[in-house]
């Protein structure tokens, strides 16, 4: 397997959330086709290669896999879309069955494990809710401190995890994402990722006088401080805690996989391989759940109805946020919860109903809007 050059890497991949610019747009779609290639290819696959700046961590796939019914018929309007542009899959679930089922077999197979970008930090958002029901954290309102004593004496000290998981940490004085088309002092992605600093290291550059107002300010290093805040209080660690809550419960057929830095801290803000049906499993968990007297059911009500404005910009659908999960999109005519990642990676969840949109691109030079409408037809407006 080859080796991907890290500074290579990190031009061509980006993290950040979903209102930043796709800086791919500038590239020729052969360009942007060879990123596809290098991300889908030569990451995931060699499952168990050291990196100059991380390793791997395999989620193994269920003892018990499912497969959902699938009842999907032909959708010229989405194949047109797929063939002119750089969207790999659309998926569908309307509650019962696969109503939607459209690949670019060309560039993406059913089986490849796709990168997740930003939509990675729901599954941390997920996985918090279950660590509280279990009891490895006691409330989102204790502070990060309590369960990672490298936040002491920085800004993070005192800060609780429930405004740690809606980018709440008044960290912006410190880490502000700007599409890392280029490093800056306030870099969190590209000095992890190029240089190999450890997470830990900007943890700790951090001081407390400079915290900003808590309030909503999207910053990647909040997702990895309360993911490895789980990875040390779970017995196991957090991979382990997302086989079983995650990966068993969806009923995945393939692995999955994420990434730790020389230091063997969690890095989970964008570095998530899975594969394009178990990510629409993984929407009929959160709705199996939410639907559900348990525990975990509570958690996601309490997300839903504790969320923070996220002040998006207008052309953003998505006005909240709680527990790294997106809310508040009107134009959605029914509860819902979504992850979204850059370039157009997203799972839309229909709380009321059950169904589940899912859909992977390289880029988004496509009209999302114009897919919702093609799949959700009059719950769009």
């Amino acid at each position: 397997m080859k080796k991907l050059s890290i500074c290579l890497f990190l031009v061509l991949f980006g993290f950040s959330a979903p209102s930043f610019a796709d800086h791919q747009l500038k590239k020729s779609k052969e360009e942007s086709l060879i990123v596809h290639k290098q991300r889908m290819n030569e990451l995931p696959n060699n499952a168990h290669a050291i990196w100059k700046n991380y390793k791997n961590e395999i989620i193994k796939k269920a003892n018990s896999p499912k497969v959902l019914k699938d009842n999907s018929k032909p959708n010229k309007k989405l194949k047109k879309i797929i063939k002119k542009s750089d969207l790999l899959s659309v998926l569908y679930f309307n509650g019962n069955e696969i109503e939607v089922n459209e690949i670019s077999s060309k560039k993406m197979k059913d089986t490849d494990l796709m990168y997740s970008m930003s939509m990675a930090k729901s599954y941390v958002g997920y996985l918090l809710g279950h660590a509280v029901c279990d009891g490895y954290i006691k409330s989102l309102d204790d502070p990060i401190d309590k369960y990672l004593s490298e936040t002491k004496g920085t800004l993070y000290e005192g800060v609780s995890l429930r405004d740690l998981s809606n980018m709440s940490a008044g960290d912006a004085f410190y880490f502000q994402e700007k599409g890392y088309k280029a490093e800056s002092p306030k870099s969190y992605a590209i000095p992890l990722l190029v240089r190999g600093i450890p997470i830990v290291e900007f943890i700790k550059k951090t001081e407390k006088k400079y915290q900003k107002k808590q309030t909503f300010d999207y910053s990647n290093i909040q997702t990895d401080i309360v993911a490895n805040a789980l990875d040390k209080n779970i017995p196991g660690g957090i991979g382990k805690y997302m086989q079983i809550k995650v990966s068993e419960r969806a009923g995945n057929t393939e692995e999955m996989l994420f990434f730790r830095d020389n230091n063997n801290w969690a890095i989970l803000f964008a570095f998530l391989y899975s594969s394009r049906m178990d990510y629409l499993k993984f929407g009929k968990l959160i709705y199996d759940d939410w639907k559900s007297d348990s525990c975990i059911s509570n958690y996601l009500k309490e997300v839903l109805n504790k969320s923070v404005s996220s002040k998006k910009k207008k052309k953003d659908d998505y006005k909240r946020y709680s527990a790294f999960f997106w809310t508040g999109n009107k134009s959605l005519k029914f509860k819902h919860l979504a992850l979204l990642g850059h370039g157009g990676q997203r799972i839309i969840i229909n709380l009321d109903t059950g169904a589940v949109l899912s859909t992977h691109s390289i880029r988004k030079d496509y009209n999302l809007s114009k897919v919702k409408k093609i799949v959700l037809k009059k719950l769009i407006k």
